[in-house]
């Protein structure tokens, strides 16, 4: 299971169809977080999840994101996930334009929920709706 960056610092409002985040999948996420920081200045937190600790960052212009380790037979690589108000009619939007479905939706408590899909050309993303306000402990 993926899970997602969710900071409760106030943010700029992001309109559905932004780009909400990317995630990063490192064979060593304390080396990738010790390269973004020293490099770039990004911010990093840890977050405890179910599946272990999760790396989120801040970038000094007020980009987010996620690092987190390879799964098993994964290639290190990067995700981008576009925030939407409706995750399942996006499904459905995708699907019905050519997107292959490659991971169902993922609800993270508190957070929000995201699938993945593969689009025309082989590119894989991913969909984001947050979860509703109260839930996000705001």
């Amino acid at each position: 299971m993926r899970i997602l960056p969710n900071t409760r610092r106030s943010r700029p409002k992001l309109l559905p169809s932004s780009l909400a985040f990317v995630e990063l999948a490192s064979g060593d996420p304390g080396a990738t977080r010790s390269f973004l920081s020293k490099v770039f200045g990004w911010k990093f937190r840890s977050v405890e999840m179910p599946a272990g600790e999760y790396l989120s960052f801040r970038t000094p212009g007020g980009g987010q994101g996620g690092v987190r380790p390879v799964q098993k037979g994964e290639a290190p690589s990067n995700l981008s996930y576009i925030r939407v108000r409706d995750l399942d009619q996006a499904r459905k939007k995708v699907e019905r334009w050519g997107a292959r479905l490659v991971l169902p939706r993922v609800d993270v408590p508190g957070m929000g929920s995201f699938f993945w899909f593969q689009i025309p050309g082989g590119p894989i993303m991913a969909c984001w709706q947050d979860a509703p306000r109260g839930s996000r402990g705001s």
